[in-house]
């Protein structure tokens, strides 16, 4: 506890968002941070088995930002954090970013360089998930240009923080959004590799709405390459569809599918997302991941005021493929089927989402899911929290 209250002591100054230092030989320095506290209660714990009871966790995250300018063309960033889970059973610290901008440092190409995160398209594409007390943050060299009015990234970088640093990926990729006005059209390109293995995925969004207020978001991706001496070639797709209705009430359909293995045992014909915010697209509960997976989704929203939303999601999940296991979690944790049902299960989600201030955000509700004949067992997990954000 001694680390995250040294944290909040630091990040107390940063509330007012005050410039700290002017006129440094031209430097201004600039504190900011973030409190995290999130209390989950999870009954039936382990959802593979059905077994241990019910487990209940408190968290807490504080971080420090550190943004300086040093003139117009040379800039940084440094962001360190501090996460402790219940009442000390696990804690972690690193430095999470840490990079220099040189803006226009060749021609109209930007240079940044050092350990930095990416958010790419909606979070479906490449993500830090905020939610998790660890973020996906990465080292190396990343390009920016905007040739012809497209905004083009270019990066290579190796895995230092967060999901991504389990298997200790190498990271690369080309994100690249087209000139337009009327809706979001973005393509990548990105590579994934390390001993024995390199994946690359291809794909698109595309985002936008129609004249009478219906917003869409369409998403599609193909993976080839090596996995182990197997060939990879799979791909996924999600078509979501909303509309805001009267009175602040709003409706939403989705289908999201990844394709499973089909059995041939010299191919990999499973999707394995790269770094998506799983949370927010695959049910509160973190259960499923988006893997061999069709998730069809019904959602209801009431912005109930300016400063609160009420939300319902209902999720449907099973397998693409009933050659393949069901994968669950952030790490992808394969179940192997109890029957050729293809259904793993479906989840209800209520939660409420609040911002009380410029700087302070409230999130809480729950979740049930119910397990159907893929799980090895038929024991309904119960998943509650509460979590409230302070950014400065």
């Amino acid at each position: 506890m001694l680390r995250i209250s040294a944290l909040l002591l630091l990040a107390a100054p940063a509330a007012a968002q005050e410039p700290l230092v002017h006129g440094l030989e031209g430097v201004d320095l600039q504190l900011g941070g973030e409190i995290l506290f999130r209390g989950e209660m999870r009954d039936v714990a382990d959802q593979a088995t059905g077994l241990g009871g019910s487990d209940d966790a408190f968290l807490t995250r504080a971080g420090v930002a550190l943004d300086f300018d040093v003139h117009r063309y040379l800039r940084g960033h440094m962001d360190f954090y501090g996460a402790i889970e219940s009442s000390g059973s696990t804690s972690t610290q690193d430095l999470h970013e840490l990079y220099l901008q040189f803006d226009q440092f060749f021609g109209d190409y930007d240079l940044r360089l050092g350990r930095m995160e990416f958010e790419l398209g909606d979070g479906r594409v490449v993500s830090s998930v905020p939610w998790l007390l660890e973020r996906n943050s990465f080292d190396g060299i990343a390009i920016h240009t905007t040739p012809g009015n497209w905004d083009l990234s270019a990066w290579h970088t190796k895995a230092a923080n967060g999901p991504s640093d389990l298997l200790d990926d190498t990271f690369s990729g080309i994100f690249a959004v087209a000139p337009t006005e009327e809706d979001d059209v973005e393509l990548f390109l990105l590579r994934r590799g390390r001993i024995d293995f390199e994946e690359f995925t291809g794909g698109f969004r595309w985002a936008g709405s129609t004249r009478n207020g219906l917003q869409w978001n369409l998403f599609g991706a193909i993976q080839d390459g090596t996995d182990g001496s197997l060939e990879v070639l799979s791909h996924a797709f999600a078509v979501n569809l909303k509309k805001s209705l009267d009175y602040g009430h709003g409706v939403g359909v989705e289908v999201a599918l990844a394709k499973g293995n089909d059995g041939k045992p010299t191919d990999r014909k499973r999707y394995i997302p790269v770094y998506i915010d799983q949370h927010r697209f695959n049910g509160r509960a973190d259960v499923v991941a988006f893997s061999n997976l069709l998730d069809l989704s019904l959602f209801y929203w009431l912005d109930w005021n300016e400063r609160w939303t009420i939300h319902v999601d209902f999720h449907d999940f099973s397998r693409q493929s009933d050659s393949d296991n069901v994968y669950l979690g952030y790490d992808v944790t394969p179940v192997t089927p109890a029957s050729n049902s293809a259904g793993i299960g479906r989840e209800l989600d209520i939660y409420c989402e609040g911002i009380l201030s410029a700087t302070f955000a409230v999130d809480f509700g729950g979740a049930i899911f119910s397990p159907q004949a893929s799980l090895p067992h038929d024991e309904e997990q119960f998943y509650l929290y509460l979590m409230f954000v302070l950014n400065f």
